[in-house]
């Protein structure tokens, strides 16, 4: 880079311009389609007539992009830009033939880039059918030759995989390992985006793959040549949950309350969601109030606050008891029978689509037996999320006082209790209005705790 600078210096010298500014994008390539700042700023100087000439290396150095070719052949022309270039001489962009040189260089430039892609993408997509790794930074809970488990990350990856599977957010687990003092393996801080891109590769499950996930191109190819760090059915629960485009909307309201999505109306059974009450344009001045409601039928509605409080309470009190220590030992964490049943559920259904996809089967066949083992995978995978969440809880069970750890905890660890240990179910006012009673609360332990802890 600076021995081009310097010949371009030499050439501005030679040919008697001042050089008024150097434009330098460090690591920017011209056809990446990265922004690229300096460049901007360089035309922008051209538009305000700070700039009359551009000196360059070569062609290239300018732009690889149809794109930005024509953008700067428009603003070359309007100005009368002179260009010059050290290794491919003079670009004359104010004649019909200077311009059609310039898109011809331009035509092969992109040409080049595209083949280059090309060669990049089939070289990774080979590594990955061979297991290798790809290349590119170190990747966290690894050395840097890809192969070797750094455990001290590895860990890190695992205890967020049982988090987020056990209903914790990922702003508030990112947010953890930053107090934790925890960084990316660059040594960056820890994000919404970046704890989902870790916790969803499929290297975490000694996976090969290539492509991305968030752009619908994600291709596993089979087992790499580097260990595991978490199981596949977890690290497969983990990344339908984090693919899942609702999500985002979920994440958003769930975890600012304790029980949404969790506590059941008493009447229906359909789980009660938070609605806001109060501080409408007409009654700005009105206290905002939040209640849960029955979201499918609007059959009753009960003031947030009391009712979270209450439940608190008693969690608190249910964690001190050591049979519901014993009930959420970490044995029974996941199963080994639910995780069998869960990988095989997932070949049959793979098995379907290729008997589909080879004309085996008729589409209707394919639909109703997909959706019946889908049903079955969604009841396991259930269970597993129930283990997982009892795995956040071990932490606050170990504590010397449990419930004031669990009332200390995050909002996000509370409900992952809460849903570990208890059922709750809301009733009617007897009244028939909205009134708070804690008569209108039902509390029991959790299903499968129950069974558990008898």
């Amino acid at each position: 880079m600076q021995r081009q600078e310097e010949d371009c210096t030499a050439l501005a010298s030679r040919l008697g311009w001042q050089v008024v500014a150097t434009y330098v994008d460090n690591d920017i390539s011209a056809y990446s389609g990265a922004p690229r700042p300096q460049y901007r700023e360089m035309l922008d100087a051209v538009r305000s007539g700070q700039v009359q000439g551009v000196i360059a290396w070569h062609t290239d150095r300018l732009h690889r992009r149809a794109l930005e070719l024509e953008e700067f052949v428009a603003l070359a022309e309007a100005h009368d830009l002179q260009i010059q270039t050290v290794t491919a001489g003079t670009l004359d962009l104010s004649s019909a033939s200077g311009r059609m040189v310039a898109r011809m260089l331009g035509a092969a430039a992109q040409h080049e880039v595209d083949h280059a892609r090309e060669r990049m993408k089939r070289a990774k997509a080979q590594r990955a059918a061979e297991g290798k790794p790809g290349g590119g930074p170190r990747p966290f809970g690894y050395e840097k030759d890809g192969l070797t488990v750094r455990e001290s990350e590895a860990q890190v990856v695992r205890d967020a995989t049982t988090a987020v599977l056990a209903g914790r957010s990922l702003r508030a687990v990112a947010a953890e390992l930053n107090e934790q003092g925890h960084t990316t393996s660059t040594g960056k801080a820890w994000t919404y985006a970046r704890i989902k891109d870790v916790l969803t590769r499929p290297r975490n499950a000694g996976l090969s793959a290539h492509g991305r996930a968030d752009r619908g191109t994600l291709n596993i190819v089979g087992k790499a040549q580097w260990p595991a760090i978490v199981d596949e059915d977890t690290w497969r629960a983990c990344y339908d949950l984090l693919a899942d485009p609702g999500r985002r909307k979920q994440q958003n309201t769930a975890t600012r309350w304790l029980g949404s999505g969790h506590y059941t109306c008493g009447l229906c059974g359909s789980k009660l969601r938070v609605t806001a009450m109060g501080a409408t344009p007409s009654r700005k001045n009105q206290e905002r109030k939040y209640h849960y409601r029955c979201q499918d039928y609007a059959h009753l509605t009960i003031a947030q606050a009391p009712t979270d409080d209450y439940v608190r309470g008693v969690v608190a009190d249910l964690v001190r008891d050591e049979r519901i220590a014993k009930a959420l030992a970490p044995k029974d964490i996941r199963s080994a029978e639910d995780v069998e049943k869960s990988r095989a559920l997932r070949v049959r259904l793979e098995q379907f689509e290729r008997d589909y996809m080879d004309g085996k089967i008729p589409a209707a066949l394919w639909e109703k037996s997909s959706a019946r083992v889908n049903a079955e995978l969604a009841e396991v995978e259930r269970r597993l999320s129930i283990a997982s969440q009892k795995a956040v809880a071990l932490p606050i069970l170990s504590q010397i006082d449990p419930g004031q750890a669990f009332l200390d905890a995050p909002l996000d660890v509370q409900r992952a209790v809460v849903q570990a240990v208890v059922q709750v179910e809301v009733g009617r006012s007897p009244t028939g209005g909205r009134s708070w009673t804690q008569d209108r609360i039902r509390i029991s332990p959790a299903t499968d705790l129950d069974r558990r802890s008898t």
